[in-house]
């Protein structure tokens, strides 16, 4: 049975005790946010280019405080990168085909272009600095 996802509102009206940590455990999907697709990881902060498919969208752990990026490759180093977390709410996005879906509270984005499929989402994913360099892809400083 799937719990659903408290807001960030909501639990900080939480006690805090055991009871309030366990649900706020329990809104973080345990896939990381990327659903049945295999994270690409970044370690070390660089993923070598021929790791991300090409004409394809992958999400990305980059590390760090906001981690998940939405990288879109077409051919060579054709990328565009966008936040990995819905804009309703802040919850990290899994992969679904060509949708990213928040599992908080519904809302779907197109895994292309980043715009707001279905709601409460409004705002379209906000869009990332990457670089590629020596064959590398990184976020850009």
């Amino acid at each position: 049975m799937e719990r659903p996802c408290l807001s960030r509102r909501h639990a900080l009206l939480l006690p805090a005790s055991a009871a309030g940590v366990g649900a706020l455990a329990a809104c973080a999907p345990e896939d990381e946010g990327f659903g049945t697709a295999e994270p690409v990881r970044a370690d070390d902060g660089a993923i070598p280019l021929d790791e991300i498919p090409e004409n394809a969208s992958t999400l990305v752990n980059f590390g760090g405080e906001q981690p998940f990026v939405l990288l879109v490759r077409g051919t060579g180093d054709e990328i565009a990168a966008y936040s990995g977390y819905c804009t309703h709410n802040g919850c990290a996005l899994r992969q679904e085909t060509a949708e990213l879906e928040c599992p908080c509270h519904g809302s779907k984005f197109d895994a292309a272009s980043g715009e707001v499929l279905v709601g409460p989402a409004t705002r379209h994913l906000p869009e990332v600095d990457v670089v590629v360099t020596e064959g590398l892809l990184r976020r850009a400083s």
